[in-house]
């Protein structure tokens, strides 16, 4: 294991990036290119936590594959010089696994990483910050915010939403009682709710106010992904999976002989097991929510640079990255803007970047993002 349980990092670093999973590593990855020293992160489970806390039987959307000689990244690499496909010999990996090569690739690329310390706040001091955190107050020039979105599940706001379990929270399908399981949500999550719970012997019943399983937007940011509808095909064709479009959610209710779900029409239904809340994921950056503005859909208002725009000195990579309705959601999207980010902090520490050449070279510098417009896959 990469991380030991004593404590051992300085008490400045020049960097601080807080999370060790995909982002975190792989920006981290990108400043050890650029040879900055003391640059430290932050991790208060274990590298790759998240993924270990996925359910058992959820895999990576996006397909590994070893194309790097040929100039085509595995889509799930923090780097263009390795690949999961390959290491794991997985083409779409699950969680533990995926953990198990974020941890490798931690190890091969020398990245300090300290695990059981959890950021609790940032606080300006000087031209930096404090960062204080369950083991002391540290310092650094510079943070960088890679902390995801799984530890953050979203109820939606809905009334009742205590009378259900959500998705983040669920870690065996089999463990989830009852033969008949409602599902919140049709989306990725309530999907791979949906197929986890038919392969586990027991009818999931999934309600939406649109219906994603029929199509969608051709951003696969903003509709299900094809390995989810390949997968929800096979599992429909040996288990009941009912699929209900149209059914906007408004409450949940309990009474005496279930929860009863509610929805704006009218229609309700009656649970007799825990429903599943597949209502998605809030912000990462709840943590430091006062160092950022949002726009109207609550992503982080960023600068060109993906820097705070309230908070110089504070960078955001990761799922939440976004730029006028462009989401970096995917790893393979938002791992080209590490070189961006990476960028800022040496040009302002007057480190030499023609080291990022290669990741143009590699497309992981996505820094015109006039390339984003939808203007293609009009089939």
């Amino acid at each position: 294991m990469i991380c030991k349980d004593n404590i051992h990092f300085p008490d400045h670093m020049r960097v601080a990036i807080i999370g060790a999973g995909p982002a975190g590593l792989g920006v981290a990855r990108v400043l050890r290119d650029l040879a900055i020293p003391d640059v430290w992160v932050l991790e208060r489970g274990k590298v790759g936590q998240s993924f270990l806390n996925w359910p058992s039987g959820t895999k990576l959307l996006t397909p590994s594959f070893a194309g790097n000689v040929f100039g085509m990244t595995d889509l799930n690499a923090i780097s263009f010089d390795s690949s999961p496909g390959w290491s794991l010999r997985r083409e779409h990996p699950d969680g533990l696994a995926y953990a198990q090569y974020l941890e490798h690739a931690a190890v091969a690329f020398g990245i300090n990483v300290q695990c059981g310390v959890e950021a609790q706040s940032i606080l300006p001091e000087g031209e930096g910050f404090a960062l204080v955190t369950n083991h002391g107050q540290f310092t650094a020039d510079f943070v960088i915010w890679a902390c995801g979105q799984f530890s953050a599940p979203s109820d939606g706001d809905l009334p009742g939403a205590e009378l259900a379990i959500h998705y983040g929270q669920v870690r065996n399908w089999q463990d989830v009682p009852g033969e008949e399981v409602f599902i919140i949500g049709g989306y990725e999550s309530g999907i791979d709710a949906a197929i986890g719970l038919a392969r586990a012997g027991k009818h999931p019943i999934v309600l939406d106010s649109g219906a994603p399983w029929l199509g969608g937007d051709k951003d696969p940011s903003k509709s299900l992904s094809p390995y989810t509808l390949q997968r929800l095909d096979e599992a429909r064709e040996t288990a009941p999976i009912t699929l209900i479009p149209d059914a906007e959610i408004i409450a949940l209710d309990q009474e005496q002989d279930g929860i009863h779900i509610l929805a704006a029409d009218g229609r309700s239904w009656l649970s007799t097991n825990t429903p599943i809340l597949a209502t998605g994921f809030g912000s990462g950056t709840a943590p430091v929510s006062e160092y950022f503005d949002y726009d109207d859909n609550g992503s982080p208002l960023l600068s060109s640079q993906d820097e705070s725009a309230v908070f110089p000195g504070l960078f955001l990579v990761g799922p939440e990255v976004s730029h006028n309705g462009h989401l970096f959601c995917f790893i393979y999207k938002f791992r080209q803007r590490f070189a961006v980010v990476a960028r800022a902090i040496a040009a302002r520490m007057g480190v030499d970047t023609s080291p990022l050449e290669i990741y143009y070279e590699n497309n992981m510098f996505l820094d015109d993002l006039s390339c984003c417009d939808d203007d293609m896959c009009l089939c």
